[in-house]
């Protein structure tokens, strides 16, 4: 075994035993009861939800890297979904926004500004996941604190503090200077030099609030999207839980999915889900049902980044919609 499989194959065994935890605590009937019980009209309407929020999130792309380059928002669309396919099908290092970055990077020929503006759209996304987070507690905190006691409000707390905390590094110049100094000591295989393009790349939209502004906005719609369609597939399995709880419990998630300890994050989101939905009044079954098809419902979603590839003849270099046609 090469040792790029290595990490792969332990994070597929992480999820595997996470997964196997959990199952074995449900009734597993009860678990194919409430995902059966899911129409195929809300199905069909949680995939269009998906497939819509992540439309925008293309936009949202197109828009952040229009402050260098201007490509058709097709062709972005296309580079999108083709991360996509490849984040959710190759177990591997080889994460989607690396592929999108690399797609990007061979057709405008800039690295910095290719990962700069992929950076950008994560931190605004998890920002506006912050920002509803926030505003869901501040109008939640009475029930969230009678579910799970002042431990649960402190995760919360702690979940946004830690964002603003890497925020301050990344925007204030006294602390960002720091920080540069600090990294402009690591000369590994030029690292250095890398990172501090990359920076100043991230660095130059400090003069672009217009940019940034639109962007979060579309990001508050992205991950509003996502809360939504859970919503609705909660609603349709039955889970009765106060919708105000989802905007609090699926950041939580998200970000916990995130930790590079297992596969896509499966296992541990499930952990997650079946931990804080059972608080609130849901069963485990439902609540491990809920997280499992909105997972499904991502990569049903992003098989069209399979045909996109093909469509481009599988070919890594970036290459423009009516070249390809």
């Amino acid at each position: 075994m090469t040792k790029k499989w290595l990490m792969p194959c332990v994070k597929t065994v992480v999820s595997a035993a996470l997964l196997y935890a959990l199952f074995r605590k449900i009734d597993f009937n009860a678990f194919l009861n409430a995902v059966s019980s899911i129409s195929v009209f809300y199905a069909a309407l949680a995939v269009l939800i998906y497939f819509t929020v992540q439309c925008l999130s293309a936009y949202r792309w197109s828009l952040i890297l229009a402050k260098d380059f201007s490509l058709p928002y097709r062709e972005i669309l296309s580079m999108y979904f083709i991360g996509m396919f490849f984040n959710n099908f190759l177990p591997t290092l080889i994460g989607g926004d690396v592929v999108k970055g690399y797609y990007l990077y061979r057709r405008i020929q800039n690295g910095p500004v290719s990962f700069a503006s992929i950076f950008m759209g994560r931190y605004l996304g998890f920002a506006a996941l912050m920002a509803i987070t926030l505003v869901a507690l501040a109008f939640g905190y009475g029930a969230v604190h009678a579910i799970g006691g002042a431990g649960l409000v402190w995760v919360f707390v702690l979940l946004a503090g830690g964002f603003v905390c890497v925020s301050l590094f990344l925007w204030f110049k006294g602390l960002h200077d720091w920080l540069v100094k600090a990294l402009l000591k690591v000369s590994f295989f030029r690292l250095n030099e890398k990172l501090d393009a990359f920076y100043r790349a991230v660095m130059s939209f400090k003069g672009r609030g217009d940019i940034l502004f639109k962007a979060f906005i579309l990001s508050l719609a992205v991950q509003g999207g996502v809360i939504a369609g859970y919503l609705v597939l909660g609603r349709a399995m039955g889970i009765g839980v106060k919708a105000g709880y989802f905007p609090l419990f699926i950041p939580l998630a998200t970000v916990s999915a995130m930790l590079p300890f297992s596969l896509r994050g499966l296992g541990i989101r499930e952990a997650i889900f079946v931990a804080l939905f059972t608080m609130a009044g849901a069963g485990m079954a439902e609540a491990l049902g809920l997280s499992l098809m909105w997972f499904f419902v991502t990569v049903l979603v992003s098989v069209l980044g399979a045909f996109e590839y093909l469509r481009l003849g599988g070919r890594k270099a970036g290459v423009s919609a009516s070249e390809a046609d």
